[in-house]
């Protein structure tokens, strides 16, 4: 900048973030200020100034060191390269400040070559101040480790190395400082016993801190006093306190019995107390040793004799919850709670979070899979994402908010070189902690609001992954899966050879050992992140398809699923981040293979499941209303509208299967749900077909539901029965037309399937009636020539679609001629006589019990089914309706509780109809889903029946307890059926 007036100056001071009344008295001394305002070539030294995070602290040392070293500072001003290094680092670290300004040496790391420093390079430094012995040890140790401090945060903060390289050279720093020390100690004491040193924690990670304690054990080989005074020695060598400060603070605290164990022990001490005594945390901690310093040989060989005990073959459940209780029992730490967000390790979003879960996800998969063994929290994060452990996604966001929080508690740290993990409270600190972490004033915002902003999100989205990794359902079995589970699927070591899988197949229950191993291999086989996914997945599942109704169908459905999805990054990602959901989809494939048809075909109900508060709550009637007029909002073309309903109907029917068979739904729950959604798809159809009348000549329509639709207690295998109402007369072949489109609409076959099988046939005249009349058509119709089947089925007529006020007319035009005061001469008889003839053209001659031993049990139309339960009620209704209004309701359940209020029936006889009605209800499901052709009909095979059984919740084998049960049941229903329907008469 050009020499510049002195208020404009003073302002572009202010504007490089100075206090113009301090920063021009400073500058004055330092000769960069004349009364008129800057000197000649000042601006190169004051801009320099204003990178700094802090201006005003950096200048404060610069005139510090123009007044204690005059030839170091002239040496300086010269170059701006040079004041803008010192210019930075004193801005941040008040502690680093000091340090150059009072130690030549520091300055000329400073202003020399700034590569980075290895381990090695730092041991050769201090041995060589060691053996000069121009100072204490301890003292020149404590230099080394300033000087060597001093290069790292000049690295840092001059971006001339990221956060994780930056960790990295602190632990080099701190290695190469303890391996000289311990050379040292040793040379001095004599080599009467061999000693390693094995970094722990942050060190044994290479991700040390500025200000921390290092976490170290000690092995032994050889004379245990000897080898313990060397500790002794060594420990004492690096914590004594020198004018230049210590060199390291050493924990020890991390070896076997802690502050009260031995502070080295041999290789077989080790090995005694970790097969007896040794905790899960203990495990934990030897996830990151690494031999630092003495005898390399004696450390690797205590790697090796850890290794199994940190990677068992099987980690007990336990050790799992454990790891979970202790980082909550940490959460609730004092200084947690004290600081809350502003503690950037401890608190929940904080560092812990991450490294607690990457710890425990190494633990848990790291004992069948040698690359997840990195001490170091970014290279097994990295390894977790290859090994298809972790998304990739979630990977990126816990490695960015790692290296984020890192970056805060190193400024932290930086600034007076003390060890702290927690934000300051003061708004101006925080404020220069932000622009030591790059953040900058703008016209629209202040630094500090941005840092604020970004930290309240990275502890949010690290708090939120860290829930779903820490917490996440199936670690406790994966950790319990030993080899011998493992090995049934995927390539490489520890596979067992075919034939031993084949035994442990068949062990496990599948009955197909040779097909089940197939579908395991094609599933698992092979390096890619699917077949990964699924080596990981497929042992903790499989006992869980083993114990299913039908293993072998069950893992054919799961092999078919993911061979059609598994292109799918959805279909994948749901799997790997939500374990539950391949533990869910096992035990619903296990118990229905045609359920997992359906998912092919609606993937996007995979995804539902990863969500189980949604998958519990069952849709109302009006969700699938919104949801089916929705689809017609969209504007497509009526053929285009209909096929959105067929895929309406399969994606919720297969959601509501999936509640059924998962425990989430019974029997009334998913006749609601598969009664609402026919509702809807009817809805939907009429405004459908009503579309090309302008909207005030269109004849109005009601879809009036008849049998299980008008009861709304829909099965899987429900046809929908309607009759079709419209007004006004003169609209009649607008309205017959629009009356079968709405039975194309959702009962044509198409590409995208049939959306339900609508019936027509109970309406006049049946096939050969029209398919929609007038309200005093029918009213006519029904007073002339109302067959009694016709006002027996007319007992469940309910309005379900359409025009509401024209559907209740029809209901209330029909209800004084299905229940007059009395009810007329002969309608009770011909019902009687009709259910005999039915039963004796289409069930054989009609018994005068349950089923017997050996019959094919129909479970509709058999002695004791569902047809007693509902013929015997709706003559009671045909009966008693006249004087009773209350019965006057369609639906079976409902109506059987209105009998037994009013005397119809007694309390036994109406709870036998009613766990009958329920239990041949969920019989019919049961057989629908498990892909049986005929739902009506018990299968006579008892491998059969024992699925049927096991699907039905029957503990194995079942079959024969589900027969008994049945059998029973039916005996019942058909006794209080004869007596309640025939012997009245």
């Amino acid at each position: 900048m050009v020499d510049a007036p002195l208020q404009t100056a003073e302002a572009v001071l202010v504007r490089l973030g100075m206090a113009a009344g301090s920063a021009v008295p400073a500058l004055r001394g330092l000769e960069l200020w004349g009364a008129d305002g800057p000197a000649p070539g000042a601006w190169p030294v004051v801009e320099a100034l204003g990178d700094s995070p802090n201006p005003d602290r950096a200048l404060a040392a610069l005139t510090r060191l123009a007044e204690r070293r005059p030839r170091a500072w002239a040496q300086l001003r010269s170059d701006r390269g040079q004041v803008r290094r010192f210019a930075t680092v004193a801005g941040v670290s008040q502690a680093l400040a000091d340090l150059l300004v009072t130690s030549p040496a520091a300055l000329e790391v400073l202003t020399g070559s700034l590569a980075a420093w290895s381990a090695a390079d730092v041991q050769r430094d201090c041995a060589g101040g060691l053996t000069g012995g121009q100072a204490p040890p301890a003292q020149l140790l404590a230099a080394c480790q300033r000087r060597g401090l001093l290069r790292v945060a000049a690295r840092d903060l001059l971006g001339m190395a990221a956060t994780p390289a930056v960790a990295a050279e602190l632990a080099d720093l701190a290695q190469g400082i303890v391996a000289a020390a311990l050379d040292a100690v040793i040379a001095e004491l004599g080599p009467d016993a061999r000693l390693a040193v094995l970094a722990m924690g942050k060190l044994g990670g290479r991700e040390l801190n500025y200000v921390s304690d290092v976490d170290v054990i000690f092995v032994h080989d050889g004379d245990r006093a000897q080898a313990t005074r060397t500790v002794e020695r060594f420990m004492r060598l690096m914590d004594t306190v020198t004018p230049q400060g210590r060199a390291y603070q050493l924990d020890a605290n991390l070896r076997p019995e802690g502050r009260d164990g031995p502070l080295t022990r041999s290789l077989g001490s080790y090995r005694s107390y970790y097969e007896r005594w040794a905790q899960t945390w203990e495990f934990q901690a030897l996830l990151k040793a690494r031999p630092v310093a003495g005898d390399a040989a004696l450390g690797r060989d205590f790697l090796a004799l850890v290794e199994p005990f940190v990677w068992p073959d099987r980690l007990d459940a336990a050790a799992v919850e454990e790891i979970q209780r202790m980082k909550s029992r940490v959460e609730g730490s004092k200084e947690v709670l004290r600081a809350g967000s502003r503690q950037v390790k401890l608190a929940p979003g904080g560092l812990r979070d991450i490294e607690f879960a990457v710890q425990l996800l190494q633990l848990v998969h790291g004992r069948h899979d040698p690359a997840l063994r990195s001490p170091n929290t970014l290279e097994a994060l990295e390894a977790l994402a290859e090994g298809g452990y972790v998304g990739e996604d979630d990977a990126a966001l816990f490695r960015d908010a790692y290296v984020f929080l890192r970056t805060v508690e190193h400024r932290l740290q930086l600034a007076r070189l003390r060890r702290t993990h927690t934000l300051p409270h003061s708004a101006d600190e925080r404020a220069r902690l932000a622009r030591s972490m790059g953040f900058r004033d703008s016209t629209e915002r202040h630094a500090l609001e941005d840092f604020d902003s970004r930290l309240s999100r990275v502890q949010s989205h690290v708090r939120r992954l860290h829930e779903k990794l820490f917490y996440r359902p199936l670690l406790s079995r994966f950790a319990e899966l030993g080899a011998a589970e493992q090995v049934a699927v995927g390539d490489g070591e520890g596979r067992l050879a075919e034939d031993a899988a084949r035994e442990r197949l068949a062990a496990l229950g599948f009955a197909d050992a040779d097909g089940a191993l197939r579908h395991l291999d094609a599933l698992a086989s092979g390096l890619s992140r699917r077949a990964r996914l699924f080596q990981t997945l497929l042992p903790a599942i499989l006992p869980t398809l083993a114990s299913a109704p039908d293993p072998d169908g069950g893992l054919a459905a799961f092999r078919s699923l993911a061979d059609r999805l598994g292109a799918s990054p959805t279909f994948l990602h749901t799997l790997r981040d939500n374990p539950p959901v391949a533990e869910l989809l096992a035990q619903v494939l296990g118990r229905s293979p045609l359920v997992g048809e359906w998912l092919e075909r609606q993937p996007e109900v995979v995804g539902h499941l990863a969500e189980p508060a949604e998958l519990a709550r069952g849709l109302e009637r009006e969700d699938y209303r919104r949801l089916a007029g929705g689809l017609l909002r969209r504007g497509e073309d009526p053929a285009g509208a209909a096929d959105a309903l067929r895929r309406l109907k399969r994606r919720e029917v297969a959601r509501i299967a999936v509640r059924d068979l998962a425990g989430q739904a019974g029997v009334s729950d998913v006749a609601a749900e598969l009664t609402g959604l026919a509702e809807a798809c009817l809805e939907a159809a009429v405004a459908l077909v009503q579309q090309d009348h302008p909207a005030g000549q269109r004849p109005r329509m009601a879809v009036i539901g008849m049998g299980k639709l008008g009861g709304a207690e829909l099965g899987y295998a429900s046809d929908l029965d309607i009759l079709l109402v419209f007004e006004p007369a003169e609209a009649r072949e607008e309205a017959l037309r629009a009356a079968a489109r709405l039975l194309g609409a959702l009962g044509d076959i198409t590409p995208e399937g049939q959306a339900f099988q609508v019936d027509p046939n109970l309406r006049p005249e049946g096939k050969d009636g029209p398919l929609a009349r007038t309200l005093e058509s029918y009213r006519s119709y029904y007073q002339r020539w109302g067959q009694p089947w016709e006002f027996q089925a007319l007992t469940q007529a309910r309005p379900v679609a359409g025009d509401a006020e024209l559907g209740q007319a029809f209901v209330d035009a029909v209800a004084g001629l299905v229940y007059p005061p009395a009810p007329p001469a002969g309608r009770l008889q011909a019902v009687r006589r009709m259910k005999a003839r039915v039963e004796r053209e289409r069930a054989g001659a009609r018994p005068r019990s349950g089923p017997r031993k050996g019959d094919r049990i129909d479970l509709k139309l058999g002695a004791g089914g569902l047809s007693d339960v509902e013929w015997t009620v709706q003559l009671l209704l045909l009966g008693h309706g006249g004087r009773l209004p209350a019965l006057r309701r369609p639906g079976t359940l409902p109506a059987l509780q209105v009998c037994a209020q009013e005397g119809l029936l007694d309390e036994r006889d109406a709870g036998w109809l009613r766990e009958g009605y329920l239990l041949l209800s969920r019989l019919r499901n049961a057989l629908y889903l498990g892909g049986f052709r005929d739902s009506d009909r018990l299968p006579p095979g008892s491998r059969d029946q024992q699925r049927v059984a096991r699907m039905l919740g029957y503990p194995a084998p079942g079959a024969q307890a589900l027969v008994e049960d049945l059998g029973r049941t039916m005996r019942r229903i058909r006794k209080v059926h004869e007596r309640c329907f025939y012997d009245a008469a």
